[in-house]
């Protein structure tokens, strides 16, 4: 077997002189094409690093190390047998290298952990080829460039030739790198930038995967309306903050009640939103006074107890509760979630069996509009959840000009597909504006309907929808 030479060698860099870093950009929220404020926008593989501001904007400035420059504590990275050898006095630091072509390109890149002492890197793996080009090495707020000439046999005489003409790369190979960016729920990115004097522009930060039902947690950027996780003192002081009694007869006190959480009845720190008391449609419904956005995607969960016990705050649901088809049976219950207090998803007693699929006015419907695509219902007693993606009508003046349009997820399945809304849920009569055609924007509404329904992780996250497709969430 032919047996191959490795040899790196390295030229001087005395010439190039120490450069300034003058990055900056404008970090923005998918779902609405806000600035993220607080975002951490760091310069791989340095010590250079800015907060975004609330607008969402970064500039990071400062004045790079000179290039080949030594190190007082450890001495300058050096090559030695194809290996590029890192003496590092203390555990934990990391070695950024990047290898490039001899016309600047970005050919390879790793992190490499150091631990104290003498650390051999390979970051140029052996070659059957001949390789011109340069190194670049940074560990925290340092950084070396060195130009390479790497050959699989012995060193030919025209190796200080090759050097000298790839030397025009090494201006494009000492500003080019890339930046990391992240936030706390949202997906982290990396942008690359060619000069170390760049303006990146928008930076368009993603979500997750989407989760979804129960137990869905509030995403980036969430309003929370009601949490029900902190208890009883903070559930009524967010009660009281968010909500409002609904005015659509004469205003008074909120009437919804604070009590446990019937998944958690000996546990302090839950607690549940229980609506109350009036069987009358309206009187006791309660409107949210913040969150008021015209395109949003919103969560609420919802659990049926049946007839209210004495006292009212138990956490078992009524013992007669089980699938009741009747308004005059005990495990009957009446509410229901109104996107922008308008158009009622209607939360009432239903068949837990899956081929029984709701009607217009039943479990599950946009009241008056559409029946859902199937029935995800469950019984009294176990928590349920509504996932909305809602985008608002659209006026000239007064004139409708794009309906609403809004999808819906019941536990998790999507039973209504970017559905176009034709109407108010229960007509114009005694509202408090919430028309149809009123241009106002209003909050989520709660219904109370005289039966125990208790509620809890409600939020309300502001999008920005351009089209009519609502068959999406983040």
């Amino acid at each position: 077997m032919k047996k191959l030479f490795a040899t790196t060698l390295l030229l001087a860099c005395a010439s190039v002189m120490a450069q300034t870093m003058n990055l900056k950009g404008r970090v923005l929220d998918k779902a609405n094409m806000q600035g993220v404020p607080g975002a951490t926008v760091n310069v791989v593989g340095s010590a250079f690093t800015a907060t975004t501001d609330t607008a969402g904007r970064f500039v990071i400035t400062g004045a790079s190390p000179a290039l080949g420059r030594v190190r007082a504590e450890s001495g300058e990275p050096y090559f030695q047998g194809g290996a590029l050898w890192v003496e590092a006095l203390d555990a934990g630091q990391v070695a950024y290298v990047q290898i490039f072509g001899a016309a600047g390109e970005s050919l390879a890149a790793s992190r490499q952990p150091l631990k104290t002492g003498r650390n051999r890197l390979n970051p140029l793996p052996e070659r059957d080829r001949d390789f011109v080009g340069f190194a670049r090495i940074r560990i925290g707020g340092d950084s070396w460039i060195k130009p390479m000439l790497h050959t699989a046999g012995p060193v030919s005489g025209s190796w200080s030739a090759r050097i000298a003409t790839a030397a025009r790369g090494l201006a494009k190979a000492s500003a080019s790198g890339q930046v990391e960016i992240s936030a706390d729920k949202l997906v982290k990115k990396t942008v690359p930038y060619a000069s170390e004097s760049a303006n990146l522009g928008d930076i368009v930060m993603d979500y997750p995967d989407r989760k979804i039902g129960v137990g869905a947690a509030p995403i980036y950027g969430a309003t929370v309306l009601f949490d029900g996780r902190k208890g009883n003192a903070a559930a009524a002081a967010e009660l009281q903050a968010k909500w409002k009694d609904w005015p659509r007869f004469t205003p008074s006190d909120i009437k919804f009640r604070i009590v446990r959480d019937p998944e958690f009845p000996n546990d302090t720190n839950r607690a549940a939103l229980q609506s109350c008391c009036n069987t009358i449609w309206g009187y006791d419904d309660i409107q949210a006074k913040v969150g008021i956005y015209a395109d949003f995607q919103a969560h609420v969960e919802f659990i049926g107890m049946g007839e209210y016990d004495i006292p009212y705050d138990v956490a078992a649901p009524n013992p007669n509760a089980t699938d009741p088809s009747l308004a005059d049976q005990p495990g009957y219950i009446n509410s229901g979630v109104y996107v922008a207090s308008r158009f009622e998803v209607q939360i009432q007693t239903f068949s837990t069996d899956a081929a029984n699929i709701p009607a217009i006015h039943d479990m599950g419907a946009i009241v008056n509009d559409y029946i859902p695509l199937s029935n995800q219902n469950k019984p009294n007693g176990v928590w349920q959840a509504y996932d909305i993606t809602y985008r608002n009508a659209r006026f000239n003046g007064a004139t409708m000009t794009s309906n609403p349009y809004m999808s819906i997820w019941w536990n998790g399945v999507q039973t209504h597909n970017n559905r176009k809304v034709n109407a108010a849920a229960s007509g114009l009569a005694n509202h408090s504006g919430e028309e149809f055609l009123d241009t106002t924007l209003y909050g989520l509404k709660l219904q109370s309907e005289g039966r125990d329904v208790r509620f809890r992780n409600v939020w309300i996250k502001e999008l920005k929808i351009a089209d009519t497709q609502t068959n999406f969430g983040y």
